[in-house]
């Protein structure tokens, strides 16, 4: 009978202020939404790759190496912490189909555990078979029992297709420099039995070790006693997380636990200030319910608890909708275009987040709900039954300028006594618009950066019409007896095995370039030119943060002949996308190697050269353009993501001001009255209380920049290691921010004036009886 008639008494208050629960319900679902929503899409892509990472035993270190002999693999299997050691072929190969596409090819023994392929249909029945991309097959128009041919040591070989397959080192299957996304037409992988090699070399040959870890191994270790075993055939090692797919992968999940750990902050701070708001005045109002409740015998913890599940039963609501809603919306949208490759794309769920998030949300609403409720409970039935004794009568700042305060007119004297007065409530209101506002600058200016990162990359920093990549047919010489009717810069890219001083070691990109650089225009951190040093190395920004180098370090490179050479870093460059090292051909020249290139950039004076592009020294060439809109494809969905923070930003910033507005109003609404009956116009009484709005927006815009550049820093700083994000905050961002606040502010004005016009004077004056 008691639980029933408080849980009445629970639904009418509620009812009564609908508005405001409504509120809290909004902005505990938009918390939940966002938590789980951009959860889903890492833990989506986590969860499938670690599954497919597990179902093919993908290795942990890949050893490039020179047809490693059967002592160099038993040597390798002795090393401590090495579980199993397997070798293999690989290479890129030209396949006999429209467009010449490239397939990577692995030639592995029948006997081969590490790096399986995932079979999703047929099998691998023989030994003259082979395994196709199911993606690339799929683009192709290719299926089982259909045959394909590809070019390897100059020589055509035909298999049939017996089984498609995906793979674990091409979940995100990107061919290398020249291509910045998967397309299934042009790339895809094809795996072959190793004794196939014969006809191609005449001998089976080998040149890349699979190596499994166990769960204790040090890898650093580990790479430097292949070092010893192998000597002068070791070209390079390739660890898991720094190979070109499982690096993609990885990058696209921290990309989003970076956003998942940063905006729902906010929301979730948002949320307790209203709920504090509101049940502070819900509780304040029934100040003589609570007293007549206490009176009648409910105890203490039946009326704590009525009270809190108000804040309880919102909380438990929008958690629900939220877990129901976010996954659906940021998930359904956005792992589809994460251009990945799995056999199915069902969303995942971060339970464990989302648990701790309901407990933070029902802190945030129960909570602030019990805290409120608990303060009334000290004192005695007689004392809440009596009318709160008003505040004693105190001067604001203001008064103690007479200057300023006697021209002030008598409607500002009272608006700057009401907001003085009621600190707790313009503090409310200021920090839920700065909350608001700091997410939308923070939402509008990584939206930005994320769209310019291709006018950076193929505006600023390259200027040419197309990058041309050349085979190994290709020299200096030959290049410059063509004769190409253009601007034409030589670049040389590879990886190489760097060595630190804090004992890093790892595969990094490299480009040898000239000196003079026409296509490539190198910036350092104040956007100014760059010319490569001819006495050194130069290191972009990120890539040095990451590998914790300085200006006049020492690092060591593994060259062609095996030995490694100290070379100085001289330079740190600004790069937006691609981090890496540079270093001038005549320099490259002067450590003993040989400079040769690998592509071109061309800017070409008339038409591109067709026959040169076409001939027997080009693999491949892309244009610049091209390029420019698969990297606009590659962010997309950290702009998709970053547009429904906005969105979801935006309509916090709208609840959050017509929450305020309306508390403001209810609250001040017999004194309202009173100025009416004392002859105030309505034009008067209204500006009072809308100036107020006015001036709470205002100061949590200026409050709310602050936080948004937290937010950015935030962000940018995690968002991905390839990626070396400047974060300034521009007038436009500032002034969109702005335009989004003052306009929810007039419309809520707009809706407050409609229900001053709407009050009961006499029922506003009434003593409480």
């Amino acid at each position: 009978m008691v639980k029933g008639t408080l849980m009445k008494k629970s639904i009418r208050d509620m009812q009564k202020s609908k508005s405001q629960f409504i509120s809290i319900l909004i902005m505990a679902t938009l918390a939940i939404s966002i938590v789980t929503g951009l959860d889903s899409i890492w833990k989506t892509i986590d969860d499938h790759a670690e599954a497919m990472y597990s179902a093919t035993n993908l290795s942990d270190l890949w050893v490039t190496a020179k047809n490693p002999t059967e002592t160099e693999m038993w040597g390798i299997q002795r090393i401590n912490g090495v579980e199993k050691v397997e070798k293999r072929f690989t290479m890129n190969a030209t396949a006999g189909l429209k467009g010449s596409p490239t397939l990577r090819v692995y030639a592995t023994s029948s006997q081969n555990t590490l790096d399986l392929p995932s079979l999703q249909q047929g099998k691998f029945v023989s030994r003259g078979g082979a395994v196709l991309d199911e993606t690339f097959a799929k683009a192709h128009g290719l299926k089982i029992g259909d045959s394909i041919s590809i070019k390897i040591n100059d020589k055509w070989l035909n298999f049939p297709i017996e089984g498609l397959a995906l793979s674990s080192e091409n979940v995100v299957a990107i061919k290398g420099e020249g291509s910045l996304k998967p397309d299934a037409l042009k790339f895809g992988f094809i795996i072959i039995d190793d004794d196939l090699l014969e006809g191609a070399y005449g001998q089976k040959i080998y040149n890349q070790i699979s190596i499994k870890l166990g769960p204790k191994a040090d890898a650093l270790q580990v790479e430097k006693q292949i070092d010893t075993v192998l000597g002068d055939d070791l070209i390079g090692v390739t660890a898991r997380n720094d190979s070109l797919s499982v690096n993609n992968v990885n990058a696209k999940i921290q990309q989003f636990k970076t956003l998942g750990s940063s905006f729902p902050l906010i929301f979730f701070l948002v949320t307790a200030l209203i709920t504090q708001s509101t049940m502070s005045r819900l509780v304040e109002n029934q100040r003589n319910q609570i007293g007549t409740l206490k009176a009648l015998g409910y105890s203490k913890k039946s009326i704590l608890w009525h009270y809190t599940s108000y804040g309880v039963y919102v909380g438990l609501l929008g958690s629900i909708l939220g877990v129901l809603i976010g996954p659906t919306v940021f998930g359904g949208v956005l792992v589809p275009r994460l251009m990945v490759t799995f056999s199915d794309y069902r969303i995942s769920i971060n339970y464990i987040h989302f648990v701790f998030s309901v407990v933070l949300i029902l802190l945030c609403t129960g909570g602030v709900s019990f805290y409120t409720c608990l303060k009334m409970q000290q004192n005695t039935p007689a004392v809440l039954l009596r009318d709160k004794p008003p505040k004693n009568g105190s001067h604001i700042f203001l008064e103690f300028i007479p200057h300023l305060w006697e021209k002030m007119k008598f409607s500002n004297k009272l608006i700057a006594r009401n907001t003085l007065k009621n600190k707790m409530t313009l503090i409310m209101s200021v920090m839920g618009v700065m909350g608001c506002t700091g997410i939308i600058i923070a939402a509008l200016t990584i939206s930005n950066l994320i769209n310019n990162i291709s006018d950076q990359m193929f505006q600023v920093t390259y200027s040419y019409d197309q990058k041309i990549m050349l085979n190994s047919k290709a020299d200096s010489r030959l290049i410059h007896n063509e004769a190409l009717d253009g601007i034409v810069q030589q670049t040389e890219d590879q990886a190489m095995e760097v060595v630190c001083s804090n004992s890093i070691r790892k595969m990094e990109p490299i480009t040898i370039t000239t000196q003079e650089s026409p296509l490539m225009h190198l910036k350092d951190m104040n956007g100014n030119d760059v010319i490569l040093p001819q006495d050194g190395i130069a290191v972009t920004r990120k890539l040095a943060e990451t590998l914790n180098l300085q200006i006049g370090d020492l690092i060591s490179l593994k060259r062609v002949d095996d030995s490694y050479i100290q070379v100085p870093v001289k330079q740190i460059v600004y790069i937006v996308s691609g981090q890496k090292f540079f270093m001038t051909d005549k320099y490259w020249e002067s450590i003993g190697e040989v400079f040769k290139p690998t592509s071109l950039l061309v800017k070409w004076n008339h038409k591109p050269n067709e026959e040169f592009l076409h001939s027997a020294y080009v693999d491949e060439y892309v244009n610049r353009s091209t390029q420019k809109s698969d990297l606009t494809s590659n962010t997309a969905v950290i702009y998709i993501a970053v547009g429904m923070m906005i969105i979801m930003g935006s309509i916090l910033a709208f609840v959050v001001l017509y929450n305020s507005s309306i508390l403001n109003f209810t609250e001040r609404m017999r004194d309202l009255s009173t100025l009416r009956v004392l002859g105030f116009y309505q034009k008067e009484v209204r500006s009072l209380v809308l100036m107020e709005n006015v001036l709470s927006v205002i100061l949590g815009f200026f409050c709310g920049i602050p936080i948004g550049k937290v937010l950015i820093s935030t962000i940018v700083h995690g968002l991905d290691e390839n990626m070396d994000l400047i974060s300034p905050i521009t007038f436009s961002n500032l002034a969109i921010a702005g335009v989004i606040t003052l306009i929810f502010a007039f419309i809520i004005n707009k809706a407050v004036e409609k229900k001053m016009e709407d009050i009961d004077m006499l029922q506003a004056l009434k003593s409480v009886e």
